[in-house]
């Protein structure tokens, strides 16, 4: 899909469906959406104009992982300049693993031949998770 805001509604809505129908209760569902809502937020800032925004759901036995990813117009990014202090805690506090990755997979071609990063989030609710001390 598009990374523009428009996309977010479509994103919470399938995340929380899917969440759903894989067996997540109610709140872990809803905060999983949020999540990756908030996830889809913080790379559609950072896209490329005209990009679109991959979300890859992957339901497992014992976890719910889900990747998010766009190209990026920033020369260099690094993982640590993905996620804010403020946002990397908001996705902390709603989803079990919080990860980030980029990857100079996508090719502009061109005169220059840039390799344009490919800035992700990665986000996994486990099914069963431990009880919080």
């Amino acid at each position: 899909m598009a990374a523009r805001p428009e996309a977010l509604a479509t994103v919470r809505t399938v995340t929380g469906a899917l969440a759903s129908f894989e067996g997540l209760d109610t709140d872990r569902a809803a905060d999983l959406a949020l999540a990756v809502d908030e996830a889809c937020t913080v790379l559609i800032a950072m896209a490329d104009a005209g990009t679109s925004l991959l979300l890859v759901e992957d339901p497992g036995t014992r976890e719910l992982h889900v990747e998010v990813s766009a190209t990026c117009d920033s020369a260099d990014p690094s993982v640590d300049e993905i996620l804010n202090a403020f946002s990397r805690r908001v996705l902390e506090s709603l989803a079990d693993d919080v990860s980030t990755f980029v990857d100079g997979a996508d090719w502009r071609g061109g005169a220059d031949d840039a390799v344009i990063p490919v800035l992700g989030i990665s986000l996994t609710m486990r099914r069963w998770p431990a009880p919080r001390c």
